[in-house]
């Protein structure tokens, strides 16, 4: 498929450059698929709870009445903790126990439990910013679809230019 990165009448720069040019392709198809999970899949929570109007701790919603409780990508995303903590807070259900004295076997189910039964909001302050990363403007399936095949365009005549340029290059200097 990919015959010309195996020529041998290239310098060894040339291949490389080829390999550039689809490591970059592969990166903008995977930036393309992570922009749309953030704002299509871990973004649907977001945007309920700011229709929602959980924005302090008295007006926080459970996860466990919402849709997204059983939802892995979202109980993943509050799991970790780092893909909603510029926005999302929670609040911790009533009697919670402490995770640091629970035996192994069931800590996990106590951490299921306190996650589905934890409170979440966005404060006012952050609304602005939770709206930002997680809306859905600027991101949808089409243009992303449209932004990969542009570059696959460019990246398909790159591959084809490059070796062209290199014995140009080669020609014109004299180089071998």
């Amino acid at each position: 498929m990919f015959d010309f990165i195996k020529s041998d009448s290239y310098p060894e720069f040339a291949k490389n450059a080829q390999v550039i040019i689809i490591c970059m392709f592969i990166g903008v198809a995977a930036a393309a698929l992570i922009s749309l999970y953030h704002k299509h899949v871990l973004g649907s929570f977001v945007r309920f709870l700011l229709e929602s109007g959980a924005k302090d701790e008295g007006s926080a919603i459970k996860l466990n009445t919402t849709k997204y409780n059983k939802n892995f990508f979202v109980r993943a995303a509050i799991n970790n903790g780092r893909t909603y903590s510029a926005v999302l807070r929670s609040v911790l259900p009533e009697g919670a126990p402490d995770l640091s004295k629970l035996p192994a076997k069931e800590k996990r189910r106590a951490k299921s439990e306190i996650l589905s039964g934890s409170g979440y909001y966005i404060p006012e302050e952050l609304t602005f910013r939770a709206d930002n990363m997680f809306s859905k403007k600027g991101t949808s399936v089409v243009s992303a679809l449209l932004g990969v095949l542009l570059f696959l365009i460019i990246a398909a005549v790159s591959l084809m230019v490059v070796p062209q340029i290199v014995d140009m290059f080669k020609n014109f200097t004299g180089l071998q």
